[in-house]
Formats: C-alpha cells, sequence, structure tokens
C-alpha cells in the first residue's frame, strides 16, 4: 500500500503569482478538490474569520484567517467533511498533539484546536512568504544560502527528534520561508511521535512523499524509522537545491526502487561549480544504509557550519571498496555472507590492497585440483541457478557441462576451479549473468573483485560473492536477434553507448575507478567514453548495473548488422579522426541500422569484449589472439588499444591486451541476454 502525504499550506503571497500553475503540476503540492474562489463573501468557523484559500489536498483545506478575538491573521486547517469518520478524526487530532508538542522559532507552531459543530480545525502560525519549493522554483540559491538554510532547518529537525517527534515527510512544499527568508518546518501529520496513543503504520506500509523517502521508508519499514531517516530527507533536500533536482525521479513504483537500490547521480557530475565538500556533506545524508548518515541532524548542521566557515568537514568520500561492501548490504545479504564480511574486515583494517589490485598469482597447490563445496546466495533468494564452467582458453560457456542443482538459492554446488557464468533466474522474469571464479587453493588471498572472490570456509568449502538479481530495466539498450544467419546467437540486449565517465561516476560516489585516479582531467569530460580502466573494473561496473560485458560475437553481429556490413554504417571506410576521443554523442557517422541506432561500435574508443575467439572465420589472419596461449590477456574489438594507433580494418579484428593494462583508448559497454540461458 503507498500513502502520500500532501501539504496544503502554502502562504498567500505563492498564490498571488503566476506560480499557481506550478503548485498544481508539482508531486509535492497537488489541488485535488476544486479550491472556491478568494473572492467570495467572507465565511466563518468558530470565532474566526475565512479570509482566503491558502491551499487545498487529500485531506483538507488550509485557510488564512483571522482570529476575531485576538485580532491576529492565523493557519486555520478544515478537514473535507464528505472524508470524515472517527479514524480521520483521531488522526486529525493526532498531528495537533504532537506539533503543539514543540516549541522552536523555526518550527510552525500549533496555537490550539476547535471547534464548531462536528467539524474541527487546527489552529497554526501563520507564516507570510511563500514555500521551498516556490522559492527554488523562483530562483537558484548560492551556496552559502542553501547552507544557512539547511543548517536552520536541521537545527529545528534536530529539536523535534530531542522531543521524541520524527518528521518522516520533509520535503520543499513543508517548508514555510518568511519574508526574511527564514525557514519554518509545518506539517506534521504523518509524523513518528513517542507520546503518541495511536498507531499510525504498520510494518508494510509505505509511508511518507516518494521522491524524499529515505531507503528504510520506502521498503516499508515507516513503523521503525528513527531520526536518520529524515537525516536522509534532508539530504534530499540539500540535493534538490544544489541541483535544482530531487536525486531520483519517475513514477512512484520507480522511485521505491531507485531509492532502495540505485546510487544517487554525485552533485558535482550535474554541476561542477558545486564546491565538492557540499557533496560531499549531501551523500552522507543520502547513504542508503542508517548507519552510514550523520547520526542526528545536529552533526548534519554542524558540517554545514564548518564548511560555511571554512573548516574541514568530518563527512569524507567513500571509496569504492566501501561503496561495493554498501551495495551487498543494501541487497540484505550482508549478514549471511562471509564473503562481504570478509571484505569489510579487510577495507577496515587498511590492508594494502586497493579494490581493484591486479590479479594475484594463487599458492600453488600440491595434490591434484579438487573439487570445492561452494555456497551460493541472491538476493532475493529462490532462485533458479546453472552454472556454466567456461572454456580456459576461449572464456567460451560450456553448455554441455553445465551444472543445475536442483535447489533454489541459496544453495550449494560441488565445483572443480576454474571460471564460471553464474546464471540466475526468479519465477517472475527477473534474472542475472554473473561471472564468478573457484580457486585451486581455497585459502589463496582472492581478488575483491565480486566475480574474483571467494571467502574460504575450510579446506573443502568456499562461499561466492552474493548475485543481486537487478528489476530488469533495459532503458538505453537495443534488442538484437538472428534470425537468419545460422549462428544460433541468443537473442540479447547492448547499450546504444560506451559508458561514459558520468556514467561511472553515478555509480562510484563521483570517483574514478583507481586505474585512472591520477587522471582527474577525466571529471571535466563527463560525456566521453570512460577508458583506460582495467578490464576487471569494466566487469565490476556491468554486474553492479544488472548487466554483463558483451561476448566477442555479440559485438561483432551488432558492429556489422548480423554480419551483413562490413561496418555498422555500411562498407564505406571510416574517417580519418575516427578514432579521435571525444564525446559519444558526436560520432555521428557511426550507428547500426537498428532502430533504435547503436552508436559508436566501431570509432571513438575501443571496446573490451568477452573473450569467444571464434564469432565467424572472417577474423583476419595475423590477429593478436594472444589470450589463446595466455588466458590473463582479454580481448578488444572496435578499433585501436593505443590513441596515436593506425587502424584501418574492421569489427571483426580483434586484438588482445594484458588483463591489468592501462590502454588510454579501450573502453566498453554492457550487454545482457534477452531471457535467461537456462
Amino acid at each position: 500500500m503507498h500513502l502520500t502525504r500532501l501539504q496544503f499550506t502554502d502562504p498567500a503571497s505563492a498564490l498571488r503569482t503566476s506560480q499557481i500553475g506550478n503548485l498544481a503540476d508539482s508531486d509535492s503540492f497537488r489541488l485535488d478538490k476544486t479550491v472556491p474562489d478568494s473572492r467570495l463573501a467572507p465565511r466563518t468557523f468558530s470565532h474566526y474569520e475565512l479570509l482566503e484559500i491558502m491551499g487545498e489536498g487529500q485531506f483538507g483545506i488550509v485557510w488564512r484567517a483571522k482570529d476575531q478575538r485576538l485580532e491576529r491573521i492565523v493557519a486555520l486547517k478544515l478537514p473535507h467533511l464528505a472524508d470524515w469518520d472517527e479514524h480521520a478524526r483521531t488522526m486529525f487530532l493526532r498531528e495537533a498533539r504532537a506539533a503543539a508538542t514543540l516549541e522552536h522559532p523555526h518550527i510552525v507552531r500549533v496555537h490550539g484546536i476547535d471547534q464548531e459543530e462536528d467539524q474541527l480545525g487546527i489552529v497554526s502560525q501563520f507564516i507570510e512568504g511563500q514555500t521551498l519549493f516556490h522559492l527554488m522554483q523562483g530562483r537558484r540559491l548560492t551556496f552559502a544560502e542553501t547552507s544557512q538554510m539547511l543548517v536552520t532547518i536541521a537545527e529545528a529537525v534536530h529539536h523535534a527528534h530531542e522531543a521524541g517527534v520524527i518528521h518522516r515527510d520533509l520535503k520543499p512544499s513543508n517548508i514555510l520561508v518568511d519574508l526574511e527568508g527564514q525557514p519554518h518546518v509545518s506539517d506534521f501529520g504523518l509524523a513518528k511521535w513517542s507520546g503518541d496513543q495511536v498507531t499510525l503504520t504498520n510494518p508494510g506500509l509505505v509511508l511518507g512523499t516518494p521522491a524524499y523517502m529515505s531507503p528504510e521508508q520506502a521498503c516499508g519499514d515507516s513503523h521503525t524509522v528513527d531520526r536518520r531517516s529524515d537525516v536522509y530527507s534532508l539530504g534530499v533536500l540539500l540535493y534538490e537545491m544544489l541541483t535544482g533536482k530531487p536525486p531520483f525521479e519517475g513514477d512512484s513504483t520507480l522511485l521505491l526502487h531507485q531509492i532502495q537500490r540505485q546510487e544517487p547521480r554525485p552533485p558535482r557530475s550535474l554541476n561542477a561549480a558545486i564546491p565538492r565538500d557540499l557533496e560531499t556533506i549531501g551523500l552522507k545524508c543520502l547513504a542508503k544504509a542508517p548507519e552510514d548518515r550523520y547520526s542526528t541532524a545536529q552533526e548534519l548542521a554542524d558540517d554545514l557550519r564548518r564548511f560555511l566557515v571554512g573548516e574541514p568537514i568530518t563527512a569524507r568520500s567513500v571509496s569504492v571498496a566501501e561503496h561495493c561492501v554498501s551495495w551487498a548490504r543494501r541487497n540484505r545479504i550482508l549478514a549471511t555472507s562471509l564473503a562481504v564480511a570478509a571484505v569489510s574486515t579487510m577495507v577496515a583494517i587498511g590492508l594494502a590492497f586497493s579494490f581493484f589490485t591486479q590479479s594475484r598469482p594463487e599458492t600453488p597447490v600440491t595434490a591434484t585440483a579438487r573439487t570445492l563445496a561452494v555456497s551460493i546466495a541472491t538476493e532475493p533468494p529462490g532462485a533458479t541457478v546453472v552454472i556454466y564452467p567456461l572454456n580456459e582458453r576461449t572464456g567460451e560457456p560450456l553448455e554441455a557441462q553445465a551444472e543445475r542443482p536442483a535447489t533454489k538459492s541459496p544453495l550449494t554446488a560441488v565445483l572443480g576451479p576454474g571460471d564460471y557464468l553464474v546464471v540466475a533466474a526468479l519465477d517472475d522474469g527477473r534474472f542475472h549473468e554473473v561471472y564468478r571464479h573457484v580457486p585451486r587453493n581455497p585459502h589463496a588471498m582472492p581478488d575483491y573483485y565480486p566475480h574474483r572472490y571467494w571467502e574460504s570456509r575450510s579446506n573443502e568449502a568456499i562461499s561466492w560473492f552474493p548475485i543481486a538479481i537487478p528489476l530488469g530495466d533495459h532503458d538505453g539498450m537495443s534488442l538484437l536477434e538472428d534470425v537468419e544467419s545460422g549462428h544460433s546467437l541468443s537473442p540479447f540486449l547492448l547499450d546504444q553507448q560506451e559508458v561514459t565517465v558520468s556514467d561511472f561516476l553515478s555509480k562510484f560516489h563521483n570517483q574514478l575507478p583507481p586505474s585512472l585516479r591520477n587522471h582527474p582531467e577525466l571529471l571535466g569530460k563527463p560525456d566521453f567514453p570512460l577508458t583506460g580502466l582495467f578490464f576487471d573494473e569494466a566487469v565490476l561496473y556491468a554486474e553492479m548495473v544488472g548487466k554483463r560485458l558483451p561476448t566477442a560475437q555479440e559485438y561483432e553481429f551488432a558492429a556489422t548488422n548480423g554480419w551483413t556490413t562490413r561496418f555498422p554504417w555500411g562498407e564505406a571506410n571510416p574517417p580519418a579522426e575516427a578514432w579521435t576521443l571525444t564525446s559519444v554523442e558526436l560520432k555521428g557517422f557511426d550507428h547500426t541500422q537498428t532502430d533504435p541506432p547503436i552508436r559508436g561500435l566501431f570509432s571513438n574508443a575501443s571496446e573490451f569484449v568477452l573473450a569467444q575467439h571464434s564469432p565467424s572465420a572472417s577474423i583476419p589472419s595475423g590477429s593478436n589472439l594472444l589470450a589463446e596461449d595466455h588466458p590473463t590477456n582479454v580481448a578488444v574489438r572496435g578499433g585501436p588499444v593505443h590513441a596515436d594507433a593506425h587502424f584501418q580494418s574492421d569489427p571483426r579484428f580483434e586484438t588482445t591486451v594484458v588483463r591489468q593494462s592501462l590502454q588510454g583508448q579501450v573502453g566498453f559497454r554492457c550487454a545482457k541476454s534477452k531471457s535467461p540461458r537456462l
């Protein structure tokens, strides 16, 4: 069930402007019912003269009203009588009682409750000004203004927390900004209140406004949230004030998924002028796990003050290693995965290894390589799993040797040493294809890539890094099917462009992969292909976004329009500047004949592919297929591997590079099978 709380209170000045159109169209304020014309003859409620409707929402109307006894202007909230029942009455009183416990200069004060016959009304302080929503619609705040406003809001929220009140619906339309520019927190209708005698939420109920929910709210845990949930919402406010939009956008279903599963795009990737410290503060608030955020709103306010006066902030950027551990944790399998625990432990004690270290040779074993019991977990559990050993020389899945465990995940399979393609599929159609490794010696030091990681459980047993099955978002991918060539190529999806610098930054808290940390100039080229990274970094990225790298056969099929043309665009040779590295949008000539087209397959950057070396008989003689003799080498298609190299072949040409070498012209794109290979 999904419940969205709407903001009713808006100052008159906001509605006297042309911004009323924005008000009605926004997802944070909706005029659910016809708003009576404010020019009608005045009405009264008890001893209040109703002057003007400030806003109307799902549950009631807020009036600017005059208290005729005290001769002051107030805000008066009146519920819709048509929706009035005992439960609604209880919830209405609950809002007033929760807010009435709070005395703070930047929290809208509740003066009291009044009644006329069967109708109740909440009488509150009237704030002359506008909502933060309308203020942001009118202009972009400076970084100093943003920081100071968030300090004030965060300290007001901290005051509420200290009084036992968790707001649970912080958003721009619930922040009223007075004529002096000072913010005031309003609308505690969805608050969690320690003094409450009524249970507002039950397990599984999603409560709040989707774009501003914390991950724990989005998954239905509103009844258990603490003050760190409001810290997350304050982070959303900061993000929107810095960039002009919230971290995630879309319909409610998509938003709830993104909030729980996806990382927000770093603010500086949207606006490079944003100070790095402000970005770091915001991303700490937006951490998926509550324990990774500021523990209190006051700590957030203190760090913002440090930024304002030029002192070092306490927040720090999250490393790639910590990001991947956090990714596993929010997929709810950290507790059952010794693998993730081992990674986090090694990072915590400062072992002198990077997450992206070069592959290390395993300790040789004197006995004949033996099979191991491999524990396999998926998130969510209950997946059918098929395990394909890969050919040691070509990397091609050996379908005839596939292992098909009889039970669903979590499960244990007995496997020999080597590399595997693992397909995990749920009954609802979702699936993931990942790569995993079984060592010859279970006690050898693993790499920290999920596809090269294991946790030794005994001399005969290991655990793999768990498999997080995505929701199956195929946006930006093209479907390709081989219906005529006779190559028996399974239908697959392919990214319409290479993975760009900004694509990678959005998944790794604005950090480049360690292989490129000495190239900060890439931060100024967000739309360029991400090139020069390790092959294993590309495989890791693909797994984290629910995809994989394409096989050489899939790449060649796409780049030759199903083996019918020499190049993606046809038969003409590419222009001389084809391999000058530039924005993915600027190689207009390089596109396939599909709808929509796939761009950049044979220009700009060359691309990593999974090493299958016999997709067609047309590979030119003399191709450098070193991977046939050196399995640590990986295959590259689509252009030169060095920026200054001369290249005049076609997509069928393949070369190889050392798995952990840095090749400045090699990038990658992602693929995904149309359906699980079970």
